[in-house]
């Protein structure tokens, strides 16, 4: 075996040679020479991770019940304290939802979309009505009288939300460590970049954009929920969700085509602004459920939908700037 005092001899007469620490680095001795003395698992940790990271993406999820995020968290945690892991919430995914989402997504029972054939708009909802056809079936439903009683609608504006998301403030810095931002096909990194962009951007002058983040902060969550309450169709013991979900945009812009992975269903508020929604049937119900649904939500209206199950997709309509806040219930 060779000892230290040699191998230092060679790494000197590698330096006087120009042999760089790249080339070393890739001879098969050197690598033998590190992984002397390591366990197995140490020696192939990234095979590994790779190997539980593709049964926990891909065959967990489709024998896991809808709320498994928190077991899957469990797991991931587990795994970096076994490989010595930083914080894996320090690292950004590979793959998306929106790459991965549509092969390990839950089935669909088509049984649930299959009397489904449009897009109801309803007033004076009640909570039992509400809770019978709605609520957890796959029967979108938007409601003309949701925003009676907010100020909303009046509040909620670009320079509001600036002034909420102040640069240095908890609540940005929440969306960027915690929370999520979508910018969709927009060109925006982030939040800060977003409440940073010159008046030109912001009135369309340059280009058109849309982007949504989720709001996990409490205190922005107070400032929010000043304006807005808990639909009165829903009722009181599904006041669970403690996210706000804002979603901004200008006309001709939108989210594509995609499935949620979140709890159960929700609603979205459309403040400001007309946003066309298109549904589409998931691929194991071809033939058994309506291919395509659409419906436009004008000012003042709520829409409620099970975008787990659901595929969809929105698209701003009209001229003016589409203002939504969101949140899901159970």
């Amino acid at each position: 075996m060779v000892t230290v005092e040699q191998f230092s001899e060679l790494l000197k007469q590698s330096e006087i040679l120009g042999i760089s620490c790249e080339q070393l680095n890739k001879l098969k001795a050197v690598g033998e020479i590190k992984n002397n003395g390591k366990k197995w698992h140490r020696q192939n940790c990234g095979l590994l991770v790779a190997g539980f990271l593709f049964c926990l993406v891909v065959c967990v999820p489709s024998i896991l019940p809808r709320n498994h995020a928190v077991l899957i968290k469990i797991l991931l945690d587990g795994l970096s304290e076994v490989f010595d892991i930083d914080e894996l919430d320090n690292y950004s995914c590979i793959l998306t939802n929106e790459v991965i989402g549509p092969y390990v997504r839950i089935p669909v029972d088509c049984n649930a979309c299959a009397g489904v054939n449009n897009i109801p708009k309803v007033s004076n909802l009640t909570q039992e009505e509400f809770l019978k056809s709605y609520a957890f079936t796959m029967q979108p439903v938007v409601v003309q009288d949701g925003l009676a009683d907010w100020t909303a609608s009046e509040i909620f504006s670009y320079d509001y939300f600036k002034s909420i998301y102040t640069p240095g403030s908890k609540a940005l810095k929440q969306v960027n460590e915690k929370c999520q931002f979508f910018p969709y096909a927009t060109n925006i990194s982030g939040l800060e970049e977003f409440f940073n962009m010159s008046l030109s951007r912001v009135e369309g002058k340059e280009d058109h954009w849309y982007i949504g983040w989720s709001n996990c902060e409490g205190q922005a969550t107070n400032e929010l929920r000043k304006h807005y309450k808990l639909p009165y169709f829903l009722p009181q013991e599904l006041d669970h969700s403690k996210l706000d979900w804002v979603f901004m945009g200008l006309p001709g812009h939108g989210a594509p085509m995609h499935i949620d992975f979140v709890k159960t269903s929700s609603w979205q508020a459309q403040l400001r602004g007309q946003k066309k929604w298109t549904f589409e049937t998931p691929p194991d119900c071809f033939g058994v459920c309506s291919s395509k649904l659409e419906v436009t939500v004008t000012p003042g209206e709520i829409i409620v939908l099970d975008g787990n199950r659901w595929f969809h997709q929105t698209q701003i309509k009209g001229n003016d700037m589409s203002i939504v806040i969101g949140s899901e219930y159970y």
